[in-house]
């Protein structure tokens, strides 16, 4: 009698475990469309039934240029620092690298986490965290380290030299590669940047060239961006090696 009632039990916890991903779907997609208003979605992530994304162009160029360098150093592991609705830790996860999607934007974690979990990947870790000098701690180090369009924005919140302090502290937690760009003399004075001279190019070399130590810089050409006003720019990406010792 009691394996008759448990037999007769399956069915029904089927039906209800299918009834709960239907509604746990339907809310995530509400909640989805609700996220992208006004303007659509950032970054074009597979599987999102939104709007045309806003940087499309600039992320899948610059996907294009970093894949072959990860797959030229081997990368095994990953970690994107403002992952912003998690393009690239999905693009990274799909070729079947581990990754850390780090973002302290709620609306954006949510995204990630829907995209993450439409892509059914089991192999990209969500983040809520703001980067800072108390929270650097809790990240992991991984082969390559992801810091795009985030520098200009700690240099704004937080100062250059804890912008410095932090960019350090990143590039001493990656074993192979980080990926770099930001802002440039396109961006309003109260972000506080400093002059990028003689071009933003050299200066953000020299930059990256003095406070990653035992890196060799590889410029990846110049990608499309938006400034401040959201207006269209370019900005250089950097691949930011370790040489070995």
């Amino acid at each position: 009698m009691r394996m008759v009632r448990l037999h007769q039990r399956i069915p029904s916890l089927r039906l209800l475990r299918r009834g709960r991903r239907i509604l746990d779907d339907t809310i995530d997609l509400v909640r989805l469309k609700l996220d992208a208003l006004p303007d659509g979605v950032y970054q074009p992530v597979p599987g999102l039934p939104v709007r045309k994304a806003k940087r499309a162009v600039g992320s899948r160029s610059r996907w294009a240029a970093m894949e072959p360098v990860v797959e030229r150093l081997g990368v095994k592991s990953a970690m994107d620092v403002g992952a912003n609705v998690g393009y690239f830790p999905i693009m990274l996860a799909s070729r079947g690298v581990p990754s850390v999607a780090l973002e302290s934007v709620p609306k954006y974690v949510r995204t990630t986490t829907t995209a993450v979990r439409r892509n059914q990947l089991d192999n990209v870790a969500v983040m809520e965290l703001e980067l800072r000098a108390d929270t650097l701690d809790l990240l992991p180090a991984t082969d390559c380290t992801l810091v795009l369009s985030l520098w200009h924005h700690l240099v704004r919140n937080q100062g250059l030299d804890t912008a410095t302090y932090l960019l350090r502290e990143l590039w001493a937690r990656t074993g192979k590669v980080m990926f770099f760009d930001s802002g440039e003399d396109e961006m309003p004075e109260s972000f506080g940047l400093p002059r990028m001279l003689p071009t933003p190019d050299v200066w953000l070399r020299e930059y990256l060239q003095e406070n990653c130590a035992g890196a060799r810089i590889e410029h990846l050409g110049r990608h499309r961006a938006f400034d401040a006003a959201g207006l269209p720019t370019d900005r250089a990406l950097f691949a930011v090696i370790r040489e070995p010792q």
